[in-house]
């Protein structure tokens, strides 16, 4: 989704004032021919590559016309002939590329408010290959529009596929990520040969005017995420195109007053010459976003403390540079998702409580929230109070009397669609083929966005931190649309100015992380600071189950899915590996790799592919669905399986991984149990005895337990450990005591610790090279299991 696409730049981390004034979702900017007007004054000639680099260090989407030359080289120019815009005569279907190289592009600005200059003048460009402007949008993160310029109307126009699968195929050979791109055409064709060599990117049917809707209409029968009309467009036609689950990008919207109205009447983009103009016009009149609320006091901040909890272990380290990492351990609790202010508090007091005292000064802070932290914010108000009744006492669920989980789960999972009954009502009708259990996730997208989203941004910007966290949940845009406010709006927001809306039938477990400032002037506020993202590849059975999408496994969309971001300043490059990823190597432990490509098959060398990419920093984001003290997914005793993850990531010789950071989430969600020990690891090994996770001290061969032999490596103390969150039974190695214990906590056991699991975080710096010289690995204070209950 190119509306989605993360835009990675050099940050500070110093943190953005709470009062700062900010504005709802503004459309995202599209540089007609590069932009080639600046503040209504021409200043770089169309569709030459000073017009797309200025663009594109702003951050604006590139969007360009595509010919072919005489030798079917595909080059950047609008006209069909040179007159116009250069100092050479004829068409450019006549000439070689050759000689088209002498040609120079001798005007600045654009079509209607253009200039002639001298070709010598230093203004001039040639004019740019396609693959020229490829190689930009590559190495600098951007995003493109791209028109494949064979129409009727122009004297080089093909009627069969020629002309659009010679640009189709130059476009996918270049190794830009087909995510990061729309391919336009006013010629239907032309997007049929697209859709079948660019598979991935999105597609955009430009019509010549908006009073034809059959526009809106093909492009939903065809799958086309986008129509774009020439301007004016009218309310009726932008609700008529959302309303089929279309976007709009009008062209060519230059003047003030039209980019006023088109944003107010909820257009997703537009096409203008003068972008940084329509930048500046979108912010000014764009209505004011609901202010950051303030900071929890510290008397709301007790009363959000998990049952059972303890100081943070903290392993510090005195390099200079070094980013300081927290694995934060988060108890979940349907208390904390009554209303977006009780999540709020419950993420801001964390911080307050087990970041904000030990937040290393002149350093980056990266603080790592485990997988599915915004999970339950699903039974988030009014619509969310029958599933929270039904989370927080899953004896309510009669039905389920006898039945192994998830089946209360999946009680209060109904219970939430059938409070969204309208959201997925008008999402079926905009995407026929959602499936049935997608829609669970894809109806509340608008109380995903605006409660865990914008809480992890906030909190962000507040405290001048980098912060991770994921969900399940479906891309999105922020509409202004009054059609879609009024079907998407929740009921407990008075008023909404706009509203989150899915841009897709699919859902995604995706990671994201936020850092201290604005990085996307356009777009979705709770976006406009994320710095990277991540959708989770390989899936579990059980995300299968629930219609969960895998992110993408192959060439370079997979690879950009797992690009790791460099941490300004620092040498830490932070790749992502959200609990299974975590563990696929493509070889068993000790093994020598194969000989393979590491990014071949991403779901069976995840995390080769991470190295391979220059990830030294391995955030693991963990939400363990099953009894920590037990049997894991295969069949062994789990935290010895855990092993070949946090503790392999850093070991294994077939990776460079430096660091494993680990955030657990625990606590019970109605029958589901989660469960874990946070942890952080190093790839050298730390001064001290090291440590293990529970009943991991001694390898068990034999009855009553018999560990798998693949398995030995991983038991013992060890010295990789930085911290190691304690687990609720302290000091024993008893498998069958841990078992027990395990049972107590699990819903529905009526022992005095269910659902008292350690709410805690793991605190370290990660210098480079590693030091071997730092202390072992720290533990924290001992957890009584006896004193949970009380």
């Amino acid at each position: 989704m190119v509306g989605l696409a993360i835009v990675s730049s050099v940050l500070v981390w110093e943190a953005t004032p709470a009062a700062a004034e900010r504005t709802i979702g503004t459309p995202y900017i599209q540089a007609h021919r590069g932009g080639a007007v600046v503040n209504g004054e021409p200043t770089y000639p169309e569709n030459t590559m000073p017009a797309f680099r200025h663009s594109a260090a702003e951050g604006f989407v590139l969007e360009m016309d595509v010919k072919l030359t005489k030798d079917q080289v595909p080059v950047i120019m609008h006209d069909a002939a040179l007159n116009r815009t250069t100092d050479c005569t004829g068409e450019v279907a006549s000439k070689m590329l050759t000689q088209l190289r002498h040609c120079r592009v001798d005007i600045l600005g654009s079509e209607g408010n253009s200039r002639h200059i001298s070709p010598d003048s230093s203004r001039s460009a040639s004019i740019p290959t396609l693959a020229q402007v490829l190689d930009l949008i590559k190495h600098e993160g951007a995003q493109a529009s791209i028109e494949i310029k064979n129409v009727p109307t122009d004297p080089d126009f093909d009627p069969t596929d020629a002309f659009a699968t010679i640009v189709a195929r130059a476009i996918r050979s270049s190794g830009v990520p087909q995510s990061r791109l729309i391919i336009q055409s006013f010629w239907p064709p032309n997007l049929t040969v697209a859709q079948r060599i660019l598979p991935d990117a999105e597609l955009s049917f430009l019509t010549l005017s908006a009073a034809n809707t059959g526009g809106i209409t093909y492009a939903s029968t065809h799958g086309i995420q986008w129509v774009s009309p020439q301007w004016a467009v009218d309310a009726a036609y932008i609700a008529s195109a959302h309303s089929q689950g279309r976007e709009i990008v009008p062209y060519t919207v230059d003047k003030r007053s039209d980019m006023v109205a088109a944003a107010d009447e909820g257009v997703d983009a537009i096409i203008t010459n003068d972008p940084t103009r329509a930048r500046r016009v979108f912010h000014e009149t764009a209505p004011a976003a609901p202010p950051m609320p303030p900071a929890p006091s510290k008397s709301a901040c007790r009363g959000t403390n998990a049952s059972l909890h303890a100081p943070p272990i903290k392993n510090i380290d005195p390099t200079p540079d070094a980013p300081r990492v927290f694995a934060m351990q988060f108890k979940q609790d349907v208390a904390n998702v009554a209303t977006y202010g009780t999540f709020r508090t419950k993420i801001e007091c964390m911080i307050r409580k087990y970041v904000v005292p030990h937040l290393a000064k002149n350093r980056p802070n990266i603080v790592a929230f485990n997988e599915d932290v915004g999970l339950m914010t699903l039974g988030t108000g009014s619509r969310g109070d029958v599933a929270r009744q039904t989370i927080g006492h899953p004896d309510s669920a009669p039905s389920c009397q006898g039945k192994p989980a998830p089946c209360v789960a999946a009680v209060a999972l109904a219970e939430i669609t059938s409070a969204y009954a309208k959201q997925v009502s008008a999402y079926r009708a905009r995407f026929p083929d959602m499936g049935a259990l997608a829609q669970s996730f894809v109806a509340p997208t608008d109380t995903f966005a605006r409660g865990w989203m914008q809480t992890f941004s906030d909190v962000a910007r507040r405290y001048g931190i980098y912060i991770v966290g994921s969900n399940t949940q479906a891309p999105f845009r922020e509409s202004r649309d009054p059609s879609e406010i009024g079907t998407f709006e929740d009921p407990d927001v008075a008023n909404p100015k706009s509203v989150y809306v899915a841009t897709g039938p699919k859902v995604y477990n995706q990671v994201f992380m936020w850092g201290p400032h604005t990085v996307s002037q356009e777009g979705p506020l709770p976006l406009r600071n994320v710095v990277a993202s991540n959708q989770k590849v390989p899936l579990t059975s059980f995300e299968e189950t629930l219609q969960v999408s895998n992110g993408p496994s192959s060439g370079p969309d997979g690879r950009a899915n797992l690009k790791p971001f460099h941490i300004p300043h620092t040498k830490a490059k932070v790749g992502f590996a959200t609990s299974l990823p975590a563990f696929q190597f493509g070889y068993d432990y000790g093994d020598t790799p194969p000989a393979t490509k590491p990014c071949a098959d991403i779901a069976v060398t995840y995390m080769r592919c991470l190295s391979a990419l220059g990830t030294n920093v391995v955030i693991q984001d963990e939400a363990n669905d099953a009894q920590w003290a037990g049997l894991g997914g295969g069949g062994a005793w789990q935290p010895l399986e855990w092993m070949g993850s946090s503790w392999r990531d850093v070991t294994d010789k077939g990776v460079g991984i430096d660091y494993n950071v680990t955030p657990f989430m625990v606590g019970n969600l109605a029958d589901l149990v989660f469960d874990g020990q946070s942890s952080i690891t190093q790839r050298r090994k730390a001064m001290g005895r090291g440590c293990n996770y529970v009943g991991n001290r001694h390898f068990m061969a034999g009855p009553p337990e018999n560990d798998p032999a693949e398995f030995k490596p991983y038991a013992g103390r060890k010295r990789q450990f930085l911290g190691l969150a304690r687990w609720v039974v302290p000091g024993t190695n008893d498998r069958d005591k841990l078992r027990a214990a395990a049972a107590d906590l699990a819903p529905g056991s009526g022992s005095p610790i269910e659902n008292h699991y350690l709410e805690t975080a793991v605190v370290a710096d990660l210098p480079f090279p590693v030091d071997k010289h730092r202390p072992g690995c720290s533990r924290g204070a001992r957890v009584d299991v006896t004193e949970q209950g009380k």
